[in-house]
């Protein structure tokens, strides 16, 4: 059985050498995103560097900006144009009114409108982190639709979701479904076809309590929403793997 972790931030293992072997036992897919360009280039160098090693693990790295980075990047915008095309979805980018107020909402509104621009024109996927931004994130994305929204750890008001749902967005569950009877619901409210995993390692599960920061987490994530489903993790599996394949256009295996 084959996973897809999609979304998950290599770059900030902070012991490279743990971080690839097990990359070299790891069988399935991990999209990368970055916070800047230095995250983008430094996930850049895992791809190539698992590549000249000949593992298996399919790495794909993305492109953007988180919140938390956009004071400090927003002067740089067009040293990112020239690595758009290159990046097969754009992602981390969004906005965050709960924990990073030190960029104000109109500069995150336009590091965030600077990629959808580009994902509305190239119809392409993008991968958005919307904390206590959920309805001004809602009505930006109206403006946009091309571009082609994966709503990234989804915890806001039932019904931006249900308006998310709606429009066909891709919704990531991670770590914290099994411990949320929110994000549960919102996973029983979800349509098979708009599901993915996702670890948000390597801080992620740790920041929630636990401990399996590895990159082999997924496997758990897999089980977590197949339980909270009541789906054999077999047929989460293939939905999960199948839903992914469309976006990233690999081929499917479990």
């Amino acid at each position: 059985m084959q996973f897809v972790d999609f979304h998950t931030h290599l770059d900030l293992y902070k012991n490279q050498n743990e971080l690839f072997e097990q990359l070299s036992s790891f069988y399935g897919t991990i999209v990368t995103a970055s916070i800047d360009l230095d995250s983008y280039k430094k996930n850049c160098w895992i791809v190539q560097k698992a590549k000249a090693l000949g593992f298996e693990a399919n790495i794909i790295a993305t492109l953007g900006i988180h919140p938390e980075k956009v004071l400090l990047e927003k002067e740089k915008l067009c040293e990112y144009e020239k690595f758009l095309k290159e990046s097969h979805i754009i992602g981390e980018i969004g906005m965050d009114f709960c924990w990073y107020k030190e960029a104000s909402p109109v500069a995150q509104e336009e590091v965030l409108r600077f990629f959808l621009e580009y994902c509305n024109q190239e119809k392409k996927y993008c991968v958005i982190h919307t904390k206590d931004a959920e309805e001004k994130i809602c009505r930006i994305l109206e403006k946009y639709p091309f571009a082609k929204p994966i709503i990234h750890w989804y915890d806001g008001p039932e019904e931006i979701y249900k308006e998310f749902v709606g429009r066909n967005y891709m919704q990531t569950f991670g770590c914290e479904t099994i411990r949320s009877k929110h994000i549960q619901k919102l996973l029983e409210q979800t349509p098979l076809n708009l599901i993915l995993a996702e670890t948000d390692n390597p801080d992620s599960e740790k920041w929630l309590g636990g401990t399996d920061s590895s990159i082999f987490l997924i496997k758990r994530i897999y089980k977590d929403i197949a339980e909270v489903l009541g789906l054999k993790i077999e047929k989460i599996a293939k939905t999960i793997n199948e839903n992914s394949a469309k976006i990233l256009s690999f081929g499917s295996k479990t």
